[in-house]
């Protein structure tokens, strides 16, 4: 299908999608605010008269009063609520399956969040949906709830944590939060369908017939309604959240996720109560904007360590960081170089096919493939070359002034793989005129999560520690990644497109050197470094 076709039909779905969710859940909220509002009537001589209430909207007054089923004749004219919630599921599962099942799960799927295949993951999606429905619905139509129902929340919450810890650590960020999002949105979209809608029709076909009517009928359906209007800011939250990757992206997510679900559920009880019970709304509430501000603070332990740029550097929009000054150089000497060429043999592997967003592709380039292994007439690129073993014991401070640059170009890091200098600096680019996002995943240096929103933006980083390798990624398009490795010497190479490498400014000696690659592993080699030729190979296979 065309991209641009496809783009359209993606941003339409979303449209019909939000517009359903919005009715469906201001519908949800109001009837919650009427259930609380109701008002006995002690003059009302009408049976089954619970309570009524008075509202003032567009020039007029609206009288809104309730009446149970049974002591109430069923009304000629009966407006009932469902559509609201099923469209904004089927209009959601529609687009779960545009965006997640389509590209061999390109957004589904995140290599370094696991390993699972195409398939796995959609399984996990589809039970995540659908599976999950049939374990809430057991614990709630189960007769303990009725005497015991802190036992049934408890339940239903452990399943909540368990299953955002679950898709967290499976699926690509993005896709975890929205499946997680997508798993409330069936149950409260089931409560409707097989619960709340079923028993009223019960209710009413009893009303009609003049039996006695199940009240308990009616006890069930509100609890289950009950339970929807809780799931509603943290369902709106998640569908927001698709827009910032420093919440699905971060490597905490599952944590972010379940204390702002805490926190919206909070706030909805503020709502809920504040008439009945105005001190425990006021308690949910302050517990509610803490927990929210809380995730905010420690979410911004990621550039907790960046020092703030000399005035310069922030006319570049550069962030620099102090770096401690070496204590020994290199001697002084003669020096040689190390050459060579990287090779493969065999079948060259080909990367996932990339069903790119418009703003990504070029007309008329063709299909697009990841960039995990790229060979040119038998030369492997992108592996990196670096002396292991034979340069101990010095501190190297010829620290190159230029940065190394990463491009976001395409919807991939160009390039895939690179090195840089503790201490030099590293700039990431987005080339692209769509939204991207910087995540960097390391256990040594510093860790960040900048938002690229901009074409032509970029941001800088220093480097403080060693690290083989520091990885970038973008979490909105979870197949982007590259390779970074922060060498503390300069006796280092990438293979570029014709499998060339140069160790340069190497003392006679012995060395070993290593040569690395993404998918095909490393290899090394023991050299003697004298005045002659200084030539190494490596050969990898599949």
């Amino acid at each position: 299908m065309n991209q641009d076709i496809f783009d359209w039909i993606l941003l339409l779905a979303r449209w019909l999608h939000i517009t359903v969710a919005v009715t469906w859940i201001g519908t949800s909220i109001f009837f919650m605010w009427l259930d609380r509002s109701f008002e006995a009537n002690p003059d009302s001589k009408k049976p089954g008269h619970v309570g009524e209430v008075w509202m003032v909207h567009g020039g007029g007054f609206y009288h809104v009063e309730k009446l149970l089923m049974g002591p109430t004749k069923v009304p000629d004219r009966l407006h009932w609520f469902k559509w609201e919630s099923y469209w904004t599921w089927m209009s959601g599962m529609f687009l779960v399956g545009l965006i997640f099942y389509r590209g061999e799960g390109m957004f589904l799927l995140d290599s370094m969040v696991s390993n699972i295949t195409y398939w796995q993951g959609i399984g996990i999606s589809l039970f995540a949906i659908f599976g999950s429905w049939f374990f809430y619905d057991f614990v709630w139509e189960r007769s303990f709830v009725k005497t015991a129902p802190l036992l049934g929340h408890l339940l239903t919450l452990s399943w909540f944590a368990g299953m955002t810890y679950f898709l967290c650590h499976t699926l690509s960020g993005r896709a975890a939060y929205l499946h997680v999002g997508g798993m409330l949105g069936t149950w409260m979209t089931a409560n409707v369908f097989m619960r709340i809608i079923p028993r009223q029709l019960k209710m009413v076909e009893s009303s009609e017939k003049g039996e006695p009517v199940n009240q308990d009928w009616g006890k069930n359906a509100k609890n289950r309604s009950t339970h929807n209007t809780y799931f509603t800011l943290p369902v709106i939250f998640i569908m927001l959240s698709n827009h910032f990757p420093n919440t699905y992206g971060h490597e905490l997510n599952w944590l972010i996720l379940l204390l702002i679900s805490a926190g919206g559920a909070a706030i909805r009880e503020y709502f809920v109560v504040r008439l009945s019970n105005p001190k425990r709304s006021m308690s949910a509430a302050v517990i509610g904007i803490a927990l929210i501000t809380g995730v905010i603070i420690f979410s911004q332990g990621d550039n907790s360590a960046v020092a703030e740029a000399p005035v310069e550097a922030r006319k570049h929009h550069h962030e620099v960081i102090d770096i401690e000054p070496a204590t020994a150089t290199e001697e002084k000497g003669k020096t040689f170089d190390v050459k060579g060429v990287v090779s493969f043999e065999g079948p060259v592997p080909q990367g996932k096919k990339l069903n790119l967003p418009a703003g990504c592709s070029n007309p008329g380039q063709g299909d697009v493939y990841s960039n995990e292994v790229i060979v040119h007439d038998g030369k492997l690129q992108n592996v990196l070359v670096r002396v292991v073993k034979g340069h101990e014991g010095k501190k190297y401070t010829d620290v190159p002034s230029e940065s190394v640059v990463l491009d976001q170009k395409g919807c991939i890091y160009i390039p895939r793989v690179t090195a840089a200098r503790v201490g030099q600096e590293v700039t990431f680019i987005n080339s692209d005129p769509i939204f991207h996002n910087v995540r960097s995943v390391t256990k040594e240096n510093q860790k960040f999560n900048v938002a690229m929103p901009r074409k032509d933006q970029r941001i800088t980083k220093v480097f403080t520690k060693p690290e083989i390798f520091l990885q970038a990624k973008c979490s909105v398009h979870p197949w982007m990644g590259a390779y970074v490795a922060v060498m503390d010497h300069p006796f280092f190479s990438v293979s570029n497109e014709r499998g060339e490498f140069k160790l340069e400014g190497l003392t006679p000696g012995e060395y070993t050197i290593e040569a690395w690659h993404e998918v095909f592993g490393t290899q090394t080699e023991v050299i003697n470094v004298t005045d002659s030729v200084n030539d190494v190979s490596f050969t990898f296979k599949k």
